[in-house]
């Protein structure tokens, strides 16, 4: 609820949005926060585009630590990624590999 007040005095229109509108807004500034992420180092994803799912919350793929992924470092040492990651690297779905077309499935 805090997050939520703080963030509709910094943004008093966006109470003022339709439904649709308020999710566009979400999904941008969510897909701008991941690339933050992404440009500092932070989000280790192994698909394009990003997962969400390790940006959003704390998991065991993210060392409990949201706003982070760790997939890409999992794939490496032999370890499985978050689902979203995993469904993401099945071919013709949507997604590509970051790691190489090896780690990809048909």
């Amino acid at each position: 609820f805090v997050s939520y007040l703080f963030f509709s005095i910094q943004n008093p229109t966006f109470e003022k949005l339709s439904p649709e509108a308020m999710y566009q807004k979400i999904i941008k500034e969510r897909d701008f926060a991941i690339s933050q992420a992404v440009a500092s180092g932070d989000y280790k994803c192994c698909i394009n585009p990003p997962c969400t799912m390790c940006y959003l919350e704390a998991n065991q793929w993210n060392n409990f630590i949201a706003g982070t992924c760790a997939c890409d470092n999992l794939i490496a040492k032999g370890e499985k990624p978050c689902p979203q990651c995993e469904r993401g690297l099945i071919k013709n779905t949507g997604y590509s590999c970051e790691i190489s077309s090896q780690n990809c499935k048909e």
